[in-house]
């Protein structure tokens, strides 16, 4: 099954063009804005690269935060755009899952996923080692500060993965240090080719936010000025 898989709703812009569990071409560009100029002519750069079409995927996934407000509204609409125009199944994926398929202790290991939302906080979710949304977490996450979150109900022995984990261990959660940090789309596809084995065919992706988009209205108001 091929994918092509992206997340833009992190700090990188991250793209890779699957073929079952083998990676045919992939990019993570340390990225903090500029997604919405460089994600189309990047994701033309990994169909050349894979030697593929965009016609000759069989799926197209993109992650549906939570994460950058901007991002994601432009990976969501990027993504709807390609699948919409190859007639291709889309697929969404949340990023906690995706970014503990990254880890690769999914279903092995009990996961802490804490990520920095930059607004003072962590987007933060658990899994057992079923790789079920842990007991005590609701599904979609939440939003804490990190003072808050050391005393959630961590499954035992949870490893923490993300780029929030210093913060979550700083506050005094007992959860076991990893180095993985980063949210590669490989791992969104293998999360897509889960999701589409098991059912799952396209349906329309909606977004996640765990909280409001960090806009600031001018003194006026944003009333037009008059010259």
């Amino acid at each position: 099954m091929r994918i092509l898989a992206f997340d833009t709703a992190g700090p990188a812009l991250s793209i890779a063009i699957t073929d079952g569990a083998r990676v045919r071409s992939a990019l993570h560009l340390p990225l903090q804005q500029g997604h919405a100029e460089l994600l189309l002519p990047a994701i033309e750069g990994c169909l050349s690269a894979a030697g593929l079409a965009l016609a000759s995927l069989n799926a197209i996934a993109a992650t549906v935060g939570p994460g950058s407000f901007t991002g994601l509204r432009t990976g969501l609409a990027a993504a709807q755009g390609l699948a919409l125009g190859a007639e291709k199944p889309l697929v969404g994926i949340g990023r906690f899952e995706a970014l503990a398929e990254a880890s690769g202790l999914l279903g092995r290991e009990a996961l802490a996923v804490a990520m920095d939302s930059k607004a003072r906080s962590l987007y933060a979710q658990a899994f057992d080692a079923t790789a079920a949304v842990a007991p005590g977490w609701p599904a979609e996450g939440c939003n804490a500060v990190a003072e808050d979150l050391a005393d959630a109900p961590w499954p035992a022995g949870a490893w923490v993965v993300g780029d929030g984990a210093a913060a979550l261990l700083a506050a005094g959660a007992p959860l076991r240090p990893t180095e993985w940090a980063q949210l590669p789309a490989a791992a969104v596809a293998a999360c897509a080719r889960r999701a589409l084995a098991a059912g799952h065919h396209g349906l329309p992706p909606q977004p996640l936010y765990l909280a409001p988009p960090r806009a600031v209205l001018p003194r006026d108001g944003g009333r037009l000025r008059r010259r």
